[in-house]
């Protein structure tokens, strides 16, 4: 009777965890998942390829691996995804995103967007996708669990760009038409305030800095950034509190992790403006030719800059580590693979991956980050222009 009794508890801790385990891979089958076997301390990164009775099929660089329920250890439904606005022309808006799995560096998924889908932002948690349309004025709202649009949120005249405050409460569109910058509650998913700048702006960041939750936005009709109080706590919220003068077509703005350094491209004199968001303080870094897109990140070898020269095909690296004797100099020029007139750039999480869209052509190249060289070549949709990346879970 002991033996039976034994049996019995054994098969039904086996069968609730076969049942759990099953129900949780059924959600995630297709899809890039990580996970680790009991006795063995390797991660495995694959795609779940087929769930049946007792076992999985996961297919990953190590080949093809059939898995018992049971022998999983441990799940991680989630998977880093890339997500590039295709704008095509003026005349011919585009209307869709590309969604790269980063794992398995490949279209998964095409979403269909608002017309003249220009400006895109992953918000912090990974569950939401805003794209700025900037021939409906609108902003298109994903929801990443689904990739499907939830939501249409009505901006200003010309979205180009649009960025997450870090604790994604709010989101801020850039009105290029109007030059005005829209507040979004992304709650409501309504604008709640709009906010005057300079000429034209183009490129939006935002970060916390040593002043606190600031937004910088390139006026690309000027030569200047306007800095927004983005601290709902601080009495001059959702104001400009400065106006730091920069290089001559400002385009693109970003800042790094850490909150203490931002670059804007200069298109107009092919040069980026490194601001220290301490003091303001501008330090100018001579790169390629009609530099667009700039994009940071922290990689093996510390924070860098990677700056898209679209007038050359080149990419600039600079050294964006505070405490580097290189700090905010061109370390290195990628030249070799790039492809025609490249416009931004994000990294992966873990920093070891760059990820550009190639403008002219319908393409997204990939950088290996330790050694900045291109791995890659991704095609998307037509004109290809930003991108953001972030990681998005299932559930």
């Amino acid at each position: 009777m002991g033996d039976q009794s034994n049996k019995k508890k054994k098969k039904s801790s086996e069968e609730i965890c076969l049942n759990e385990l099953k129900a949780r891979l059924r959600d995630v089958e297709g899809q890039t998942v990580s996970l680790t076997i009991s006795g063995c301390c390797d991660i495995l990164q694959g795609v779940v390829s087929q769930v049946d009775k007792g076992g999985i099929t996961l297919k990953g660089t190590f080949g093809t691996r059939i898995i018992p329920i049971c022998q999983i250890s441990s799940l991680d439904p989630c998977r880093v995804l890339g997500y590039v606005v295709n704008l095509r022309t003026r005349e011919n808006p585009g209307n869709t995103v590309s969604v790269i799995d980063t794992f398995l560096d490949e279209v998964i998924k095409t979403i269909i967007v608002g017309n003249g889908a220009v400006g895109v932002a992953i918000n912090p948690d990974g569950t939401r996708v805003y794209v700025a349309n900037i021939a409906d004025d609108t902003v298109s709202v994903i929801r990443t669990a689904t990739n499907k649009v939830i939501d249409t949120i009505p901006v200003g005249d010309g979205p180009l760009s649009v960025e997450f405050t870090p604790d994604g409460r709010f989101a801020y569109v850039t009105n290029s038409n109007d030059n005005t910058v829209s507040a979004i509650n992304t709650v409501t998913h309504s604008v709640f305030t709009t906010i005057t700048v300079g000429m034209e702006p183009f490129g939006l960041a935002i970060g916390n800095t040593p002043l606190g939750a600031l937004a910088y936005v390139a006026n690309s009709g000027e030569t200047n950034v306007s800095v927004i109080d983005v601290n709902p706590s601080s009495p001059t919220y959702n104001t400009v509190i400065a106006t730091i003068e920069v290089g001559n077509g400002p385009i693109d703005v970003a800042i790094t992790p850490q909150g203490t350094t931002v670059y804007v491209t200069n298109s107009g004199d092919n040069t980026v403006s490194a601001i220290d968001t301490a003091t303001n303080n501008v330090t100018t870094i001579l790169v390629g030719v009609e530099p667009a897109g700039v994009g940071t990140g922290i990689t093996p070898l510390g924070t860098r800059a990677y700056v898209l020269n679209s007038g050359g095909d080149t990419i600039s690296v600079i050294d964006a580590e505070p405490n580097s004797p290189t700090f905010n100099t061109v370390i290195f020029t990628i030249t070799k693979g790039v492809g025609d007139s490249p416009s931004d750039a994000d990294l992966t999480p873990d920093g070891r991956k760059a990820y550009v869209p190639n403008n002219n052509s319908n393409n997204v190249s990939v950088i290996d980050t330790l050694t900045n060289t291109i791995i890659d070549t991704i095609p998307v949709g037509v004109n290809p222009n930003t991108i953001a990346i972030g990681r998005v879970c299932s559930k």
